[in-house]
């Protein structure tokens, strides 16, 4: 299916802009970053280098899998997201059920998806400038633009305030396809496939999905 096709891209350059976020909180202070446009193009380079060191030499695969889900941990509420990709089958959902989808999730793209970063080392990569003030905005799109191997890629990082003032990412659009509604789709189907048991959609969606 197309969605299939183009999953694997979709989420691996999420969890890149998702990296990114943390970096920024992270690593990158005393350097403040104001605005989502100027988070993104202060440590777009420093995460791209974390990728390199682990891509000389041997690589400790669950070294590279734990620093990524330590990477994603504060900037990702994988409880919310577990509820936007089960949809109207995440109202008929226990909270176990819930929390439990919410682990499979992120497990599925902290193994499966990371590796797809280290395709991206030597893309040339360029952000657009922002339209106009977001200071008083509480949800902005920041676009940036990935040539690969020449391939062009449009992304759309729809960025969102948090209660204390912190921008987090909340979605992204690459190349048009929508990365909230892909994994949505995948969701419907599978309960579709398990007659509606959100039990056994859960314990397969990593093989279902990879």
């Amino acid at each position: 299916m197309f969605v299939n096709h183009i999953h694997r891209t979709v989420c691996g350059l999420f969890l890149m802009m998702a990296s990114v976020v943390v970096f920024a909180q992270a690593e990158s202070a005393p350097q403040k970053a104001d605005t989502p446009h100027e988070m993104v193009e202060l440590v777009t380079e420093q995460l791209l280098s974390l990728v390199r060191k682990y891509n000389d030499g041997e690589v400790d695969t669950e070294a590279y899998f734990a620093e990524f889900e330590q990477t994603l941990e504060p900037v990702v509420d994988f409880d919310y997201i577990a509820r936007v990709v089960m949809g109207p089958h995440g109202e008929d959902a226990t909270d176990e059920q819930i929390a439990d989808f919410a682990k499979v999730f992120r497990r599925g793209l902290v193994r499966t998806y990371s590796r797809g970063i280290a395709g991206y080392v030597d893309s040339n990569i360029t952000l657009a400038p922002p339209e106009d003030d977001v200071a008083e905005k509480r949800r902005v799109s920041v676009r940036q633009d990935v040539r690969h191997q020449g391939s062009n890629h449009r992304l759309s990082y729809t960025m969102a305030k948090n209660r204390a003032g912190e921008w987090q990412l909340i979605n992204l659009v690459l190349d048009g396809v929508n990365l909230g509604r892909s994994f949505r789709s995948q969701f419907s189907e599978a309960a579709r496939k398990y007659d509606g048991d959100l039990d056994r959609v859960i314990d397969n969606w990593l093989d279902d999905v990879s």
